[in-house]
């Protein structure tokens, strides 16, 4: 799966966990398990976490995708994002852009002083941004969701499964069976 997604399409709620999750990776690729996304929910001095295990699970699975307002900020503290970003709709899918809204107040006051302004004026202000990323030495665009940290770009894949066919099925259950 890719970091950034098309604009036409809006991430589901698992797409938009997967992404966060990717970006959490441990040094050796491995992405939080659902166990540990349950954990992280855990408040200090209490013994349980806040969501539960199989919760996670569903929630990162697909299988539940209506999740309440204190699940959704749960899930958000746990993994280190903006509650916004795991709401339904595509004006909700720029975790950059929602990152930057929660973390800096300066950004807050320059999106209200926009209020009212023409398109030519916001266009004009994009451009003048452009050039100061340049300036800095910064990339002009930036994706709506981060790459993954250096390193641990590549998922680690589990070992690969195989079926076994019928014959070798009943050979293990045969040796299983006999103490081979």
């Amino acid at each position: 799966m890719a970091d950034t997604h098309d604009d036409a399409q809006p991430l589901g709620l698992s797409a938009k966990l997967l992404a966060l999750l990717r970006l959490r990776r441990d040094a050796a690729g491995f992405i939080p398990s659902a166990r540990d996304v349950s954990e992280a929910t855990r408040q200090e001095g209490r013994r349980k976490p806040d969501l539960s295990h199989g919760q996670c699970n569903s929630l990162m699975n697909g299988t539940s995708s209506n999740p309440t307002t204190a699940t959704v900020a749960a899930l958000a503290q746990a993994l280190g994002a903006p509650a916004a970003f795991l709401l339904p709709g595509p004006e909700w899918d720029d975790l950059t852009a929602l990152t930057v809204y929660a973390e800096r107040p300066e950004a807050r006051q320059a999106l209200r002083l926009m209020q009212g302004l023409e398109v030519q004026d916001i266009l004009e202000i994009s451009k003048k941004l452009r050039e100061m990323r340049r300036r800095a030495g910064l990339s002009e665009d930036v994706p709506p969701i981060p790459p993954p940290p250096p390193g641990v770009d590549q998922p680690r894949e589990g070992r690969p499964r195989r079926r076994l066919s019928t014959e070798e099925a009943a050979e293990r259950a045969a040796d299983y069976l006999e103490g081979r």
